[in-house]
């Protein structure tokens, strides 16, 4: 019986370690993409905004235009505060 010595395993034993990084990697980035998704929803956007990530360069400028606008979450609310007379003080009155 042959006894495999300590300079054969990493040979023999690479695509494991390399497919078990894959899976780990493929499932961090699917967290993340979904946390992505999450947040651009919260924010009033199109989940699909996510893949602008994707295009270098214009993921930067849609970073930026996603800062500095005013999100359609807070157009709602502002419209809903100015619809029903919020005063911005509590109790209301």
């Amino acid at each position: 019986m042959d006894t495999p010595t300590v300079d054969q395993l990493p040979e023999e034993y690479s695509w494991l370690f390399g497919t078990a990084a894959l899976i780990i990697w493929a499932a961090v980035a699917i967290i993340f993409l979904i946390a992505y998704i999450q947040i651009i929803r919260k924010a009033g956007y199109s989940g699909w905004w996510v893949l602008v990530g994707i295009v270098p360069l214009l993921n930067i400028v849609m970073f930026l235009v996603f800062a500095f606008s005013t999100w359609p979450v807070t157009r709602e609310r502002d419209a809903l505060r100015a619809q029903a007379g919020y005063s911005g003080t509590y109790p209301p009155g």
